[in-house]
């Protein structure tokens, strides 16, 4: 039996529900981003703000960052091979290059010097206490030099995993196999290759992000690996309904395994074995990845005009999303708001400017084509009805 033939009414349901998850997995990039200012331990080069630190945002940040890329490789991985087979080579390429090669290509160009003018201001007047004036002039010097992808590197390794995909498959490699995703064992045999990968490659417990031009072997790996996933993952579209009903048990040992990874980190031992913290590690991310995704086809699996909509904004949301969130977190450094409410008002500013700049220049525009094809106004619908 053919992939194409596995897609009943009933797959095509739960794939409603994958499409919705590709966009929650965006969309917690920016919830990740929010939370960076105000965590209890600063990350390099990002705005910290010394008046709020908080333990929840912190667990927060560790527990989305667990899944989500992951999360969102394995579902691009999965849309992948959907695509490549119903459209072929040609047309498939096509299509990538349309959806993530050309606004990969625009980002880096007209966005990603947005990006990065908070964190080279926050660079030079904050943390090197330049005057104003010089920290401006350094600033726009910089801006004319490679500063990194910044969070478009994401688009960087989708590419790569596409070339790969189809290298393989055009020398006759097998890419698929026969796996079980929804059974405990399977999954832990998931984690044992996943902690593996984290040892082999990696010097911390948790995957960092590197943005520069040359591809990281650890990193293509561990993402790689979740891209593999999602392909196979296609060719076993009849275990999405198994992965649905294993919905609440995944998510409370992912869970479970928050805590226990949290503690790991923070409060274990100094000379604790590290292969257990990344098996921790890679276990609290596989049943998070298989909780979340069920959650997603069990209760989110209809076509809904609502997430339909936040589908199409995710991408252009995610892409425009950067120089607000960091550039409200140095706003409010200066300002009489309480603590507990700037991460707060800077998730929500964003939202609504990304939401609104997405509303009136994208969504019906060339980009918006670009982006998730074309959208007809509710006016112009209206009027070929009538």
């Amino acid at each position: 039996m053919s992939t194409t033939e596995l897609r009943t009414p009933r797959v095509q349901q739960r794939i409603y529900g994958l499409d919705a998850l590709r966009a929650v997995a965006m969309l917690l990039g920016i919830v990740l981003h929010a939370t960076i200012a105000y965590k209890v331990f600063p990350e390099p080069g990002w705005p910290f703000d010394n008046r709020f630190h908080s333990w929840p945002l912190e667990i927060l940040y560790e527990f989305i960052h667990a899944f989500r890329m992951p999360l969102f490789y394995l579902v691009a991985g999965f849309f992948a091979h959907m695509v490549y087979l119903k459209t072929g080579e040609t047309a498939f390429i096509q299509h990538r290059m349309k959806r993530i090669g050309l606004p990969f290509i625009i980002s880096l160009i007209f966005i990603l010097p947005l990006s990065m003018l908070p964190f080279l201001y926050n660079r030079y007047y904050i943390q090197e206490q330049h005057s104003t004036a010089a920290s401006w002039h350094l600033l726009t010097s910089q801006l004319k030099h490679w500063n990194g992808m910044a969070h478009l590197w994401f688009l960087y390794y989708l590419m790569m995993f596409y070339v790969a995909m189809l290298v393989l498959n055009r020398i006759r490699i097998p890419l698929a196999i026969r796996f079980n995703f929804s059974a405990p064992l399977p999954l832990l045999l998931l984690g044992i290759i996943t902690t593996l990968i984290l040892g082999i490659f990696f010097d911390t417990p948790t995957v960092g992000v590197y943005t520069g031009i040359m591809p990281q072997p650890g990193i293509f790996a561990f993402y790689g690996f979740f891209f593999f996933l999602g392909y196979q993952l296609y060719t076993r579209q009849e275990q999405l309904e198994d992965i649905a009903l294993r919905t609440w048990p995944n998510i409370v040992t992912g869970l479970v395994l928050t805590l226990l990874v949290c503690y790991l980190l923070w409060a274990a031992p100094p000379h604790l074995n590290p292969w257990l913290v990344k098996a921790a590690v890679a276990l609290q991310t596989i049943f998070l990845i298989f909780g979340i995704m069920g959650f997603f086809l069990k209760y989110l699996n209809k076509a809904n005009q609502t997430l339909r909509y936040i589908s199409d904004a995710s991408y252009w949301m995610y892409l425009f999303h950067m120089c607000w969130i960091a550039g409200l977190q140095l706003y409010f450094l200066y300002t009489g708001v309480p603590g507990w409410l700037r991460f707060w008002m800077v998730l929500i500013l964003t939202h609504v400017i990304t939401l609104l700049t997405y509303q009136w220049f994208i969504r019906y525009t060339f980009i918006g084509n670009i982006l998730h094809g074309p959208r007809e106004r509710p006016a112009k619908k209206a009027r070929a009805v009538l």
